[in-house]
Formats: C-alpha cells, sequence, structure tokens
C-alpha cells in the first residue's frame, strides 16, 4: 500500500511540475542571433552575437538554441553544426532564473553576398526529460559580404586604360572659354595650348588649362550571361571583383561612376543598375548592390541592356567613358558596344577569359581590348 501511494504521489508531483514547465518555460524567453553591425569582405572573419534571456524565476536546465544560415558562411570550429544545402546550428544551455548569456561565435565569409537569417528555433524537455517542447522566435537579420578586390598590381593595366579614355573624352569636349589655370608643358600637349607670355616670365614651356563643356563619368557595363548551358560562375565572380575594384579606384580619383548590368538581384529580383555617383554612400550603394546580384538567376541578354542606355544617352548630355566587362564574344554584343561608343563616347572592353579561351572579335581601333585571365 505504501508503495503504491508513492508511486500515486510519484506520478501526481510529476503531472503537476510537467503541467507548470509547460506553461511557464517559454514565459519571460528570449533568444536572439545577430550579425555584426558592420559588413565584412569575401574571404574574410566575422561574428555572430548569440543572446539567450531568461526574464523569471524558473530554471531552465536544458534548452537547445538552434538556426540555419547559408552554407556559404562557414563556422569555423564545427562544433554542433551539420551542413547540407543550408548551415544548421544547435546549441545547448542550461539557463538559471532572470539570467542572460551572451557569447559570439566566429564565422568565415567564403563567398560575397547578401544574407539572411530568419527564425531562431528553441528545443527544451520537461524536468524529468519525458517530453519535448518547441517554439520558435522571429528575429530576422541580414548581412553583407562584399566582394574582395583585386590585386592593385594586377589592376594597374586596365586602370590606365580606363584613364586614358578618360582624359582623351575631356580633351575633345573641352571648352576653350572656361579656363582653369597653368601648368608645365608635356610632350602630349598641343602648341595651340601654350601659354606664350607665362613661358617667357617662367623660362619654361607653359600651357593653359580648360574645362570641358559638360561633366563626365564612368559607367561599367558587366554581362554574366552564359551563352550555353555551361555555367562560368568563376568568371563571373571575378567580373564582380574586377567591377568593385575599379569602380572604387575611380571614385577615389573623383570620377562618378554608374553600373549597368544583366545579373538580378536577389530582392528585387530584376537587373541591378547603380546611377553615377561619388563618395562614401555611392561606393556603399555599389558594394551593396554587387552583393546582391544572383548568379543563379537567369541573366537577361546584354543587348537588351546596350539598346536601354542608348536610349538614356541620347537623352543625356553628360560625356561618358564606358567600360564592358564580359567574357561573352557574340558579334551583335560588340556590335550594340559599337554602336554605343558612335554616339560620342569612348570605351574598353576587358574581356574575362580563362588562359585556355581565345579572343575571337574583331580589333577595333576605337575599341581598345584588355585581356584578363580568370584563375579555374
Amino acid at each position: 500500500m505504501t508503495i503504491l501511494v508513492i508511486l500515486i504521489g510519484a506520478f501526481l508531483m510529476n503531472y503537476l511540475l510537467t503541467a507548470a514547465y509547460q506553461q511557464l518555460w517559454k514565459k519571460g524567453l528570449d533568444a536572439q542571433i545577430e550579425f555584426q553591425p558592420d559588413p565584412s569582405l569575401e574571404g574574410e572573419d566575422a561574428f555572430l552575437t548569440e543572446t539567450i534571456t531568461n526574464r523569471k524565476w524558473l530554471f531552465l536546465p536544458l534548452l537547445q538554441v538552434g538556426f540555419q544560415i547559408h552554407r556559404n558562411l562557414w563556422f569555423a570550429d564545427g562544433e554542433n553544426t551539420s551542413v547540407s544545402d543550408q548551415c544548421y546550428k544547435r546549441d545547448i544551455f542550461s539557463v538559471g532564473g532572470y539570467q542572460k548569456i551572451t557569447r559570439k561565435i566566429p564565422f568565415r565569409c567564403t563567398k560575397r553576398g547578401y544574407y539572411e537569417l530568419e527564425n531562431v528555433e528553441l528545443v527544451t524537455r520537461s524536468p524529468l526529460m519525458t517530453k519535448k517542447y518547441f517554439e520558435t522566435l522571429k528575429h530576422p537579420d541580414h548581412f553583407y559580404v562584399y566582394p574582395r578586390l583585386v590585386d592593385d598590381n594586377m589592376l594597374e593595366i586596365p586602370f590606365q586604360k580606363v584613364m586614358g579614355a578618360v582624359l582623351a573624352q575631356r580633351n575633345l569636349y573641352e571648352d576653350p572659354f572656361e579656363f582653369r589655370g597653368i601648368r608645365e608643358y608635356q610632350p602630349t600637349d598641343p602648341m595651340s595650348k601654350i601659354n606664350w607670355k607665362a613661358s617667357a616670365r617662367t623660362d619654361q614651356w607653359m600651357v593653359n588649362l580648360y574645362g570641358s563643356t559638360s561633366a563626365q563619368e564612368v559607367v561599367i557595363l558587366l554581362d554574366l550571361e552564359d551563352e550555353t548551358i555551361w555555367k562560368f560562375d568563376d568568371i563571373h565572380e571575378e567580373e564582380i571583383r574586377l567591377t568593385v575594384s575599379l569602380a572604387s579606384r575611380c571614385i577615389q580619383n573623383g570620377i562618378p561612376v554608374g553600373i549597368r548590368t544583366n545579373g538580378r538581384d536577389c530582392k528585387q529580383e530584376e537587373m541591378f543598375r547603380l546611377n553615377a555617383g561619388t563618395g562614401k554612400q555611392q561606393v556603399r550603394a555599389l558594394n551593396e548592390g554587387l552583393s546582391r546580384i544572383d548568379l543563379t538567376q537567369l541573366a537577361d541578354k546584354m543587348e537588351f541592356v546596350l539598346s536601354r542606355e542608348r536610349e538614356d544617352a541620347l537623352a543625356d548630355s553628360v560625356q561618358k567613358t564606358y567600360i564592358m566587362i564580359s567574357k561573352n564574344q557574340r558579334i551583335s554584343c560588340f556590335e550594340g558596344f559599337l554602336d554605343l561608343l558612335n554616339q560620342g563616347s569612348s570605351g574598353i572592353w576587358i574581356a574575362t577569359l580563362y588562359d585556355d579561351m581565345e579572343w575571337n572579335l574583331p580589333s577595333i581601333r576605337q575599341l581598345p581590348v584588355v585581356r584578363w585571365e580568370v584563375k579555374k
């Protein structure tokens, strides 16, 4: 009889304890997973902050906190982590009453992109581990991993080509009535620019500087289309890095830069486009936009982008220097780019190719071509 009473009492106590625990365990309980406030660069390390807050007296002997993020964000320690299509991480805590637990979790940014974190899953068990309870908390957060910059030494040749095109455009539209100053003569200066009085006074050749008749800007045309069923993501990723590197260098030199691409934004699912500008905000918009480009979405034909740009250029007095970054060698695209330049613009073509690929399009004097080899 005594044993029966003990069993009934134990059963009743377990029932009441389990019922109370079921009602109270998630009250005043919160768990947040937040990315670091600043964006990171492709190939660098960053961190998440995991915060568990228990605003009640009830002790939680076992609390599992789980979340999932993209597999491109790789946890170095691999502890409590499984990787498939996503990276799943689950950590177990023992949380006391009115306790707050905070810890930082480092990870490696293996690829540029825009990454979101939606839900945090909580799992606990009853005091005697006989039942399991679940709760999903919504604490959305996002994180940018910017494309890394290409090596400065490798960038020097294409950048000098760009600057040459910009200077040629500037000289072409120079305004002889807008005097800006005087400088020393250089071998490339025409005789008509020599300031004879200043040259006689300083005993060395001096030339006049003039302003241009209109504003100037650089527009990068980023082609991310694959012409066949074969995917060239390595080339496209390098094209994105090259784009952000050239644009950043131009902005550092005070040249407004805009972007046109047939690559699609993963948030808006439309082609990314950035009007020309300078300054820190432009650099940020540039990096964020290129980070959001989703190569899994089908890119439009580059001819469509070129046609739209020709229409816009006709209604715009700004003199532009165009940089085409593309591996594609479709003759219709090549001719479309030449038509754009024939409207009074200058430009260059940067051919992003593997070392075993050949450049087969015709050589045109008005269109310098720079070969940029991509490692497989």
